[in-house]
């Protein structure tokens, strides 16, 4: 199913879904792995400001990286299966919940290195996430990030002569992405490992969406959302 703009109701859905879990997850990792997991514009910012104030530099900005592109690389070969693209994404998501939730389960056990071990699998985590995003091509949301959601609001606002196409589909993404890091920071201080367990469900929950048969309600989700 399509709609008037192009965008598949189902995969706008999921992305907010998404959009949710790396708020979760940017906020658990930012407060317990003191470094951005998926978000690589703030991780190379801070080893930028470390480096600048003669701060101890960690490996972890560097491995954040290095894991993000390989699971970038390997989300860029599982899109280019022949598959429908609701499919594709939903395939990768699905893949993404369970590492997510993998890795709960690592931190839960406390290995040696735990620390590293859990930024590894994020990272890589996410980046393959971002490959299903960008896959889903959904107008401002190839990446979770609330920049390019609030320059769509008033970029095409009736005040900048637009006519605001997908205002609440913007909305439903910033609100999303904050929630996300409300319940990120709260839960995690209470239990890491819940926290990124609830995240990997959150992620489960945006692919296994996008395998679920046509139904009214989900219907719905056109004018709910994209319009």
């Amino acid at each position: 199913m399509s709609t008037r703009a192009g965008h598949d109701p189902r995969l706008v859905a999921a992305i907010i879904l998404v959009t949710m879990a790396m708020g979760m997850l940017d906020a658990i990792s930012l407060l317990h792995l003191k470094i951005f997991a998926g978000y690589m514009t703030a991780t190379v910012l801070l080893m930028a400001v470390h480096i600048a104030t003669s701060e101890t530099i960690v490996l972890s900005g560097f491995e954040a990286i290095g894991f993000y592109l390989l699971g970038a690389m390997t989300g860029g070969r599982l899109t280019r299966r022949d598959r429908s693209i609701r499919y594709a994404v939903g395939d990768i998501l699905l893949r993404v919940g369970l590492l997510v939730g993998l890795t709960a389960l690592v931190w839960a056990a406390n290995p040696p290195g735990r620390t590293y071990i859990t930024l590894a699998l994020l990272a890589f985590a996410m980046g393959m996430q971002t490959s299903a995003t960008r896959h889903a091509k959904v107008a401002d949301m190839s990446l979770p990030a609330a920049t390019m959601l609030l320059h769509g609001l008033a970029h095409n606002s009736p005040f900048a002569g637009g006519k605001n196409p997908g205002t609440w589909r913007r909305l439903s993404a910033i609100c999303g992405l904050f929630v996300g890091a409300v319940i990120g920071t709260l839960v995690s201080s209470h239990s890491i490992s819940l926290a990124i367990a609830v995240a990997g469900g959150t992620i489960l929950s945006a692919g296994t969406l996008l395998y679920l048969r046509e139904h009214r309600l989900l219907a719905g989700l056109d004018n709910l959302i994209v319009h």
